[in-house]
């Protein structure tokens, strides 16, 4: 069996090992506006992704310092691979602390499914029966186009903050990221036109 440290050890080994493709593929990423594609498919076949994931779904389960130590490793190739990569990485610890019916719907399938966030409270929240309608504009979602959910921000009425935690059949992407620097994080605006949140899913 191996230990948190040894699957740290060998994540931030593996991160190393890339720096150099990486690195080779930054002004590409700063052109498409977007993490390549590539890049995505290796730091996902390393276990990248997998850092905060619970064992359980695959994951290695390793403590945030140890994440956060591959992060910055990626970090000396490409700032926006690790700007973007690293937020839709760290989704894993929240999802983590969702019920368990929420981590079936996202990880049950496939343990590399990945989210993408926009915390600002931009949505608009009608509480119903079994959850909430919700709808809204939310910008900056980081590494949206290589993920197939995301959490928004929204305000419950007479509760307060709360995210929800939406499938990419139920939000749209628009394209809005022209920006001066960080150009390759894909950025972009995440619309919801209205769609029920089950509770379990906030």
């Amino acid at each position: 069996m191996t230990t948190s440290s040894s699957r740290a050890e060998r994540l931030v080994a593996d991160v190393t090992a890339l720096l150099p493709t990486i690195a080779a593929r930054a002004e590409r990423c700063k052109d498409e506006r977007r993490v390549p594609d590539d890049t995505v498919a290796e730091l996902q076949q390393i276990g990248f992704f997998l850092a905060l994931q619970p064992a359980r779904y695959g994951g290695l389960e390793l403590m945030p310092q140890d994440f956060f130590r591959a992060q910055m490793a990626l970090a000396e190739a490409c700032m926006s691979t690790a700007w973007a990569c690293g937020i839709v990485a760290v989704h894993a610890y929240q999802l983590a602390l969702m019920d368990d019916l929420a981590q079936q719907e996202v990880w049950g399938g496939d343990i590399h499914t990945r989210i993408s966030s926009s915390y600002a409270p931009m949505g608009k929240v009608e509480v119903v029966d079994g959850g909430f309608q919700f709808s809204g504009r939310w910008g900056w979602s980081s590494g949206c186009d290589h993920c197939s959910w995301v959490l928004l921000g929204g305000i419950v009425p007479d509760e307060g903050y709360r995210t929800f935690l939406i499938p990419r059949t139920d939000y749209e992407i628009v394209d809005t990221w022209q920006v001066m620097g960080l150009q390759g994080t894909g950025s972009n605006d995440i619309v919801v036109r209205g769609t029920f949140v089950p509770e379990h899913r906030t």
